[in-house]
């Protein structure tokens, strides 16, 4: 894939839970050894393996992100304080809201560690352009057609909206369509 990009382009990787701790170091390693030079590593093992996690983290110099498998924010906490993870991926829905979203924000600046956004792209862009250490937006425009104007990658970047709130009106005519009798 690294090929295929080339170097200037970010190049995450996301294991979804799927690696054994041990597994997580050693291929970790040898994508290092390989200087395929990722951006990060995500979710490499079971998101609630705080210390498993750390001791990934620890090993590895490539950035390791977890967390939108995280429901709440006392997980968040004890994520953070064990260092388990570089960069702090939150999800809107899992959190619980947009003032959740917020206060793990805040836990992650409190221990100087980036965020980064788990889908959602079209209310995820305000919430990282609204916080000092927001990092990027996941951009997966699955929900974007339900919506007459939503943020739009410009120049490699998600421009922000500029309407008043969240800048979202529902597309009526995609919402008949889908709509349930």
């Amino acid at each position: 894939v690294r090929e295929a990009i080339g170097p200037d382009i970010k190049l995450m990787c996301d294991i979804n839970q799927r690696w054994r701790v041990e597994q997580a170091i050693d291929i970790g390693n040898r994508v290092e050894d390989a200087g395929v030079g990722l951006f990060w590593l995500e979710d490499v093992t079971t998101a609630d393996d705080f210390a498993g996690l750390a001791r990934v983290t620890a090993a590895l110099s490539t950035p390791v992100a977890g967390g939108e498998y995280v429901w709440g924010i006392v997980p968040f906490r004890h994520m953070v304080e064990a260092r388990s993870v570089d960069i702090v991926m939150i999800d809107l829905v899992r959190v619980g809201g947009i003032t959740q979203w917020l206060k793990v924000a805040g836990m992650a600046e409190a221990f100087n560690l980036p965020v980064v956004s788990h889908l959602i792209p079209e209310v995820h862009v305000h919430l990282i352009g609204a916080i000092p250490n927001g990092l990027t937006v996941e951009y997966m425009p699955w929900l974007m057609r339900l919506f007459e104007e939503v943020p739009r990658p410009q120049n490699g970047e998600l421009a922000m909206p500029t309407a008043p709130g969240l800048g979202l009106k529902f597309d009526q005519a995609t919402i008949d369509r889908y709509r349930a009798a």
